[in-house]
């Protein structure tokens, strides 16, 4: 027997001897927090959820974005250290309300830290099956290291 049926014909059994609505409380304080959760915007839920892949030279970051309905909807911003992803997903249940909601419809901004400095002007990023891929490329070391500005004298 599952663990999930053993629970449920223990909700039962306790209904029965310590009252019918033993366990109401508990529900509304569960939906109370369903409701809270998904009245969050994504971002603060961890929207898109992001995996990091790294080699010696190269990322590949997979956000997991449902409901994209064409690229226009989702923009990717990299600097040296972070990727950022900001767009909408647009999932309709149709005349269904939502029960439970982990991943979310509308407005979406996510930034993520990289392990390490990365280069602006190599940038892959393609869309597929609900996964957003996108390809970095690690900033060479000697690019890394910072410019010595010369300063000229300014008071003559």
């Amino acid at each position: 027997m599952d663990s999930w049926k053993q629970m449920m014909e223990w909700k039962k059994f306790a209904d029965q001897y310590l009252g019918q609505n033993f366990f109401s409380p508990y529900q509304q304080q569960e939906d109370t927090q369903r409701e809270q959760q998904q009245s969050q915007p994504q971002e603060e839920r961890g929207f898109p959820a992001v995996n990091i892949y790294e080699s010696e030279n190269e990322l590949l970051c997979i956000a997991a974005i449902p409901g994209l309905e064409k690229a226009e909807d989702v923009d990717v911003y990299v600097d040296d250290r972070s990727v950022h992803i900001k767009g909408k997903t647009n999932l309709i249940g149709g005349k269904y309300r939502i029960a439970k909601e982990e991943f979310g419809s509308g407005a979406f901004s996510r930034e993520v830290e990289l392990p390490y400095r990365v280069r602006s002007d190599a940038i892959h990023a393609t869309y597929k099956k609900g996964f957003l891929y996108i390809k970095l490329y690690r900033l060479p070391a000697d690019r890394q290291k910072p410019k010595k500005v010369d300063i000229r004298r300014f008071d003559d």
